[in-house]
């Protein structure tokens, strides 16, 4: 418990969480969102359960309330489930590394600046993630119907993340029975649906127009020749891992590492093949290359594990040295990595007589080389926190050095061995002695800034800025901010960029939002450029907006215009409102922010009551 709360803390309604509590709002105001870009053709959570269950869940308490305890329920179910599926596959002590390895080592797979599993914030992935592994666990243990049960329902929360798991199930089924093969009939009568221009397998024959394809390709995780070099380097560790699993784990591990190579050259085979060759919708959509989450976590289980299996050997060069290129791995560097991996695999022979001297040198060479990539680490984290001026609620260091591969694994490692070794009152004594630490992580746990707190303690107060908003709203909010406007007025927001998430599901919701952008575009171009002026500067100047820019944004036509604009610069202009966000001592956290009407701005531009425009200072 104190590992996963000092690992995984709670950073609030951020990231992909911020859509699926826009989803639930949407579940249960569906009057006010209709309009809203995300929802009005149908948006990623028609294919969830989630939605709803939220949705459910808001008549009980807030959403800020919902996603806090959403989120330490779901750690605790994807911990539960990693240990149900280990103590199926390994030996007691071997599995309790693997465990710790899981929760403990980065779990990034994919586009790894966007994706990892057991997220730290509530989605549908995580859910589904937990499910499908308890399914292995139900499906190793040959209890099918149960099994069946937890796939299912995988599916039900997010089909993305159950399809993926099945692509390394399927694999260590045929491994099991042959017969497991004819599964690939199934793709019959899919291809006939698809022929008969059946949505959504009408998507399987059919490509992206060229349009539609130059606006899903600023989703770089869609296409998997968009990745960087690290998201490549993650992905060849892990096959190498694999691989090693493999080779040095016997029974049924060594085959569901079998199966999580075949599943990966599955997802990222198809993925290459019809998305990024063909251009195809429907595999687009699919996502097949998301099988690197399952991939990904046996192949962390299996490096844990590999390193249980040289330290029980005495072999502590080569543990330290398989860690060594995990970090590298996870690092900027590359060619450190291939290197490592190198020396890894040639490691028996370095070490055979004569060279066997050259042991104990290499451990401590290798000790070293982690040791110095902790300290540059750290020297870079201490920057960052001075450059936030040594406030931990700006920047937590004591969580980013914890981050830190080698210590986040070592540190529990070394309680557990101590806990192993040590006699009955030795334990008690140990136990005693983690309680403070247990006490501070849970304290620690709560991880929002205080920006994201005050916006989350402002929920579902549509008239914040002093001005009653209708139900029928809808607005634009700069800089972008669906949270706040979701979550703080509960209103339909009319563009955000975050809003086309869910383009590659649906052609007409790109058509609808390149329309609004169209419609938004000089106002933004004015607001971005200011934003970006005032950025190098370091404070916040006047910002006066084109009346060609707002007439253009306000005026009726068709897609339905915007009825309001929330702005951090005030305009010459009559103001609906103003809201300046506040922490719990009322001091200032954000620049005072303006609401103002289109109803008010459409036919001229009126003077500002002062004659001049006061910009708000910088906070």
């Amino acid at each position: 418990m104190t590992v996963l709360l000092l690992l995984h803390r709670y950073p609030g309604i951020v990231h992909d969480s911020i859509l699926y509590m826009g989803e639930g709002l949407a579940k249960r105001s569906p009057d006010i969102f209709a309009h809203d870009l995300f929802f009005m053709h149908g948006g990623q959570g028609q294919y969830s359960l989630m939605p709803w269950l939220l949705g459910m869940l808001y008549q009980l308490a807030p959403p800020p309330q919902v996603f806090l305890w959403g989120t330490i329920a779901s750690l605790m179910l994807f911990t539960a489930a990693s240990w149900f599926v280990l103590t199926a596959l390994m030996p007691e002590r071997q599995r309790t590394w693997a465990w710790l390895g899981i929760l403990c080592l980065p779990s990034i797979y994919g586009v790894v600046r966007i994706f990892a599993y057991n997220e730290s914030f509530l989605t549908s992935r995580p859910v589904a993630e937990t499910l499908a592994l308890f399914g292995m666990g139900f499906l190793v243990r040959a209890r099918r119907g149960m099994a069946v049960a937890c796939f299912a329902l995988a599916a039900l929360f997010h089909p993305l993340q159950a399809i993926a798991a099945a692509l390394v199930v399927w694999p260590w089924l045929v491994m099991q029975d042959r017969r497991w093969l004819h599964a690939l009939w199934a793709i019959l009568p899919i291809l006939l649906l698809a022929h008969a221009g059946i949505a959504p397998f009408d998507g399987l024959l059919r490509p992206f127009d060229p349009e539609w394809l130059a606006a899903t390709r600023t989703s770089r995780q869609l296409f998997v020749s968009d990745w960087d070099l690290g998201d490549y380097k993650v992905l060849a560790f892990d096959v190498f891992l694999l691989a090693a699993g493999c080779r040095f784990l016997p029974g049924q591990w060594r085959r569901w590492c079998i199966a999580a190579l075949a599943g990966l050259a599955l997802g990222i085979g198809a993925s290459l093949l019809l998305v990024d060759g063909l251009h195809l919708i429907l595999p687009a959509g699919l996502q097949l290359w998301r099988v690197h989450w399952l991939a990904h976590w046996f192949a962390i289980a299996t490096l844990a594990a590999l390193l249980f299996l040289h330290m029980q050997a005495r072999d502590a060069g080569r543990a330290l040295l398989l860690m060594l290129a995990a970090q590298l791995a996870w690092g900027e560097t590359t060619l450190g990595m291939v290197w490592m991996v190198l020396l890894y695999i040639a490691w028996p022979w370095l070490v055979m007589p004569p060279r066997e001297r050259l042991r104990p040198l290499l451990t401590w060479v290798f000790a070293l080389g982690l040791a110095l990539l902790f300290v540059n680490h750290a020297s870079n984290e201490w920057k960052w926190f001075a450059a936030a001026g040594y406030r931990l609620t700006q920047y937590p260091i004591d969580i980013r050095l914890l981050l830190f591969p080698a210590i986040a694994f070592a540190l529990p490692l070394l309680v557990l061995v101590a806990w192993q070794r040590a006699s009955r009152s030795g334990r008690l004594l140990l136990a005693i002695g983690m309680l403070p630490l247990l006490v501070l992580a849970a304290w620690r746990w709560d991880a929002r800034r205080p920006l994201t707190l005050a916006f989350e303690r402002g929920a579902l107060k549509p008239d914040i800025f002093g001005t009653p908003l209708p139900a029928s709203a809808q607005i634009v909010w700069y800089p972008e901010s669906l949270v706040v406007n979701w979550l703080v007025l509960g209103r339909a927001s009319y563009f955000s960029e975050s809003q086309l998430a869910g383009q590659m599901f649906n052609a007409a919701t790109f058509r609808e939002g390149r329309k609004r952008w169209q419609r938004l575009k000089p106002m933004i171009d004015r607001l971005e450029a200011c934003t970006a002026r005032d950025r190098a500067a370091g404070k916040l100047a006047s910002c006066i907006l084109d009346p060609a820019a707002i007439l253009q944004a306000c005026t009726a036509s068709t897609p339905q215009a915007p009825l309001y604009f929330v702005l951090p610069y005030r305009q010459p202009l009559p103001e609906s409102g103003q809201w300046q966000p506040a922490d719990l001592q009322q001091q200032p956290l954000y620049p005072r922010l303006w609401l103002y009407q289109c109803d008010t701005l459409g036919d001229k531009t009126m003077p500002h009551p002062s004659g001049t425009l006061q910009a708000q200072p910088a906070r």
